[in-house]
């Protein structure tokens, strides 16, 4: 057994020294080459990177905002190098969706609320001065004085910040659901929230004062108020005479403030109405629901004066400015509007959010607004002094509304999956103008080939020669989208003018010392520029290929077509060809009697 042990040993030496004979033959692999050091774990997911040779660093980009330094050092890790974190760049703003905003009683700060943080913010530096770890806020408001803020939770809390110390100074289980909104009385010392447990709760505003001031608030239980469906907003109306709640199953309801009895139900949505608010002179509430639809009722009666289309999906936040009937709205297709609820028209609709818009704010004088949205920003609208035209702001959604529909997909609707266009293309109205321009002078040409019409007064070119000069000053950037609006009919002439117009080319005088034969003549010959002639007859082919195929005398002028390009384009390569062997003929010569 021992020899055998023996044998063995002698064979695997022999077998050990043969495989590294074969490697120290072999090519080098990457496991010869690289090392996995020891792992780094960021703050955040990693969005991007860039590398600096010079100092050996790598800069993260992470999915929280943050950019973070990762340094490579020696050591004594496997691979003699070690990861260390460098310095980084943190953002103030939020990590997560802000999903509250309020602006305090003197317009100095701004309130934004989010899942992991509450942030105060300066209106007129628009720095972040205070950062307080916070519950998942959903709403909440500044309290009288400006010192302290109450905000409302999902957990279902109500949670007290003393902003001069930037510290929580009190919280309460509030709600057994989500607190999905608040809203303060017009005496500023109380306020009612509303929560997904179908329940509006009331709280007194206490303020000590003496030695040590002392904010905090008290629940009343006596007034705490069952609703047939999850709140989803509350407001109270200046007047301090009702409180509206809007509930899940698509209603408003309006309770008298002091004796919590029922006024009026307000129903006509078909969705969840998620924002409700009074006018300044408690004559007017507004709704906006998830139907996409604000509605403006009558606060003394309940009835619905208009209902308005207003987003192109659900109405997250309605607000009416202070002192007038002008409504501000705010949605999920990411866009703020704002309205005059006296003429019921759109005033203005303001673009800028990624996200949708989550939650609305707003000064007391409406001098700015304040949009928070669901790709983590916040945007500050001030109020300018320049006038607002109602027709201009209607011409540019039109315009607007135009170039959206405008959009077209080249592969849709294709059957069996053909690929009827290999570029990108969109459609605008530049395009569609140059469009309808080239169809006018195709019909003035064809009017007056057949003597039923006279082209303008200004203008002596033959029929064909202006079309063909009309398309020279089609640029390369639309070209392809003026031809692929054109309809066959017109595509049809089009070619046919071209075809006409490389004959005509065809027959000039070749240069020989011949002069041309009369003014029709000389001006083809000034307008002979085949590139752009040539583009318009290869695009108008490509996409009119199938319809071209079909019609027996479009297959003949097709064939004709083919023969003059072929023709006048190898003598325009001839002569390019000629032109560049002649310049590089002089340009030796030059370097000859220059060296």
């Amino acid at each position: 057994d021992a020899a055998d042990a023996a044998d063995a040993a002698d064979a695997a030496d022999a077998s050990g020294a043969a495989v590294d004979a074969a490697d120290a033959g072999a090519e080098p692999r990457a496991a010869d080459e690289l090392a996995e050091l020891a792992p780094h774990r960021l703050a955040a997911k990693a969005v991007s990177i860039a590398w600096c040779p010079a100092s050996n660093e790598a800069i993260v980009g992470l999915s929280n905002n943050e950019l973070e330094a990762v340094r490579l050092l020696p050591g004594d890790a496997p691979g003699g190098l070690t990861l260390e974190r460098g310095v980084g760049v943190e953002a103030p703003g939020h990590r997560t969706p802000v999903r509250a905003v309020a602006v305090a009683q003197d317009d100095s700060m701004l309130m934004s609320a989010s899942a992991e943080a509450v942030k105060i913010w300066n209106t007129t530096t628009g720095r972040c001065v205070r950062t307080m770890a916070s519950g998942y806020g959903l709403c909440g408001f500044f309290v009288a004085g400006n010192e302290h803020l109450v905000l409302g939770t999902k957990e279902g809390h109500l949670e007290l910040y003393d902003l001069r110390v930037a510290e929580q100074a009190q919280q309460q289980v509030a709600h057994s659901g989500a607190v999905y909104g608040i809203a303060e009385a017009p005496d500023h010392k109380s306020f009612v929230t509303c929560s997904a447990d179908k329940t509006l709760r009331f709280f007194e505003l206490s303020f000590e004062t003496g030695d040590k001031e002392k904010v905090g608030f008290t629940e009343l239980t006596e007034k705490a108020t069952e609703m047939p469906d999850e709140c989803l907003a509350v407001s109270y109306s200046p007047n301090g005479k009702w409180v509206a709640v809007a509930l899940l199953n698509h209603t408003v309801q309006m309770l008298f403030a002091d004796t919590l009895k029922f006024y009026l139900s307000l129903y006509g949505h078909r969705l969840p109405v998620m924002a409700v608010d009074f006018s300044s002179d408690s004559q007017m509430i507004a709704s906006g629901s998830a139907d996409k639809n604000v509605k403006l009722w009558s606060t003394q009666f309940g009835n619905c004066h208009r209902s308005l289309r207003a987003h192109d999906d659900s109405v997250m936040q309605v607000r009416f400015l202070p002192g007038t009937h002008y409504l501000a709205t705010a949605g999920r297709d990411r866009e703020l509007k704002l309205w005059d609820c006296d003429s019921y028209e759109l005033i203005s609709s303001l673009k800028g959010h990624a996200a949708e818009i989550l939650a609305l704010g707003m000064s007391q004088d409406a001098a700015f607004l304040v949009t928070a949205s669901g790709d983590k920003q916040m945007r500050l609208w001030r109020r300018s002094q320049e006038q607002l035209f109602l027709s201009e702001e209607r011409a540019k959604e039109l315009e607007d509304r135009f170039e959206q529909e405008a959009e077209r997909e080249d592969l849709q609707d294709v059957p069996g999956g053909e690929v009827v266009s290999l570029r990108a293309s969109r459609r605008t109205i530049e395009s569609v103008r140059s469009t309808e321009r080239l169809m006018e002078i195709l019909d003035e040409a064809a009017a007056a080939e057949r003597g039923e019409g006279m082209l303008p007064v200004d203008v002596r070119w033959h029929p064909c020669a202006r079309v063909v000069g009309h398309v020279g000053t089609l640029t390369a950037s639309n070209i392809y989208e003026v031809l692929l609006a054109l309809p066959f009919a017109h595509s049809l002439q089009l070619l046919t003018h071209i075809c006409r117009f490389l004959e005509a080319v065809s027959s000039l005088p070749g240069g020989n010392g011949e002069s041309a034969g009369d003014t029709e003549t000389r001006v083809l010959s000034a307008a002979a520029t085949l590139e752009t002639p040539c583009q318009a007859a290869l695009i108008a082919v490509y996409v009119h290929h199938h319809e071209l195929a079909a019609t027996p005398s479009a297959r003949s002028l097709v064939v004709r077509l083919r023969a003059q390009m072929r023709t006048l384009l190898q003598a325009e390569k001839d002569r390019i060809g000629l032109s560049i062997a002649g310049i590089s003929h002089l340009q030796r010569r030059l370097k000859r009697a220059s060296g």
